[in-house]
């Protein structure tokens, strides 16, 4: 195979080990994919998914994007400071521009922008906030009525039922997650205390002050916290909101209530040292000296049963129950002290600006 035949043979066995090769790999096909047919649907199925895009187009368009310029940050004499930015979400409650959102979300705001469904985007006023319930009504003008929300009830609410949330936590488009609520949460009918709505309806950075709806399309809560992972949100009841809205239109200030005490579990070591059973309630574990729980009576561990004929079992209960109901009022207190029980009446007063962080 020396010189040109060799060579011209060499060449003639690879082309023909080519073509074998060749022949033996599979013939790519003209279209790499298959077109769904118009296969059967199972009817409730269909249903239910043409209910929720009815709910999102009925809810949709009176959501709105909240975008605030916050003061500028503290940085010293550094003239580079700038101003902060943030955003959040809202939903119109009045066709005449009047909307619902968080109070953190606007708080501290220099400017407040409004962008509508529609991607208007207009300027917007603070009418009245309250820190406490972590609301706040803002006005937009405008020169045509506005899709609003209808404002639904919260108080029977069940653990299981569907709900939905909406808000802008991504991008400029606003977005549905559906969920059910899985803890429902209450509130007293005399006051604005109240417990959060828990739902796993999805709840993301920018999603705060958006609206939680039924399947209605009515409001039943405003999203206000979600866990880290942003897979379980939390909700202010709208029946809270209702009830200090029209005061806070009127331009009432509401002074939330202070008793000055610490407050801390019941264990069940701790209610067998007190000779309390059941383990119940929440301990008292010091009280403020010359403050409304120690005008009221209470002392160092008690422990506290109930607060106005509703029992309670958590520190958490506790504060929100007392910061929820107004400076001036009476509480009843149900409290286990010294193998007895006791009623007292405890008049609420502010919170001094000496003791901010502390407990109720």
């Amino acid at each position: 195979m020396k010189g040109w035949p060799g060579f011209f043979l060499v060449c003639l066995l690879i082309l023909f080990t080519g073509t074998l090769v060749a022949d033996e790999l599979p013939q790519r096909p003209s279209i790499l994919w298959r077109e769904a047919e118009s296969d059967p649907v199972d009817p409730q199925l269909e249903a239910l998914s043409r209910a929720f895009v009815r709910l999102a187009e009925k809810v949709r368009p009176a959501v709105v994007q909240i975008r605030v310029s916050g003061k500028a940050a503290s940085a010293g004499d550094d003239e580079s400071q700038r101003p902060s930015n943030s955003r959040g979400s809202g939903f119109i409650i009045q066709r005449e521009g009047y909307v619902l959102t968080a109070h953190h979300v606007i708080e501290a705001a220099r400017e407040i922008e409004v962008r509508l469904a529609d991607r208007r985007r207009l300027r917007a006023k603070i009418v009245a906030s309250d820190p406490q319930v972590d609301l706040a009504i803002l006005k937009i003008d405008t020169d045509k009525e506005l899709p609003a929300l209808a404002i639904g009830d919260s108080d029977h609410l069940k653990v299981g039922e569907l709900v939905g949330s909406l808000g802008y936590p991504f991008g400029t488009d606003s977005s549905l997650s559906l969920g059910i609520l899985s803890r429902q949460g209450r509130s007293q009918t005399n006051s604005a205390a109240f417990d959060f709505l828990q739902t796993n309806a999805g709840a993301n950075p920018g999603g705060s002050g958006g609206p939680l709806v039924n399947l209605q399309g009515h409001v039943v809560g405003m999203i206000t916290m979600a866990s880290q992972s942003g897979n379980v949100g939390f909700a202010v009841p709208i029946n809270a909101i209702k009830r200090i809205m029209p005061r806070l239109l009127r331009g009432e200030k509401i002074v939330w209530g202070w008793i000055g005490v610490r407050v801390s579990e019941v264990t069940l070591d701790l209610a067998e040292t007190l000779g309390l059973s059941p383990a119940k309630g929440v301990l008292v574990s010091s009280v403020l000296q010359d403050q409304p729980a120690d005008r009221g009576g209470l002392r160092p561990q008690d422990v506290i049963l109930s607060i106005d004929g509703i029992e309670v079992d958590s520190p958490r209960e506790v504060t929100r129950m007392i910061t929820g109901t107004e400076a001036g009022r009476e509480v009843r207190l149900t409290v286990f002290r010294k193998g007895e029980t006791l009623d007292l009446s405890v008049r609420l007063g502010s919170r001094p600006k000496a003791t901010e962080g502390r407990e109720g």
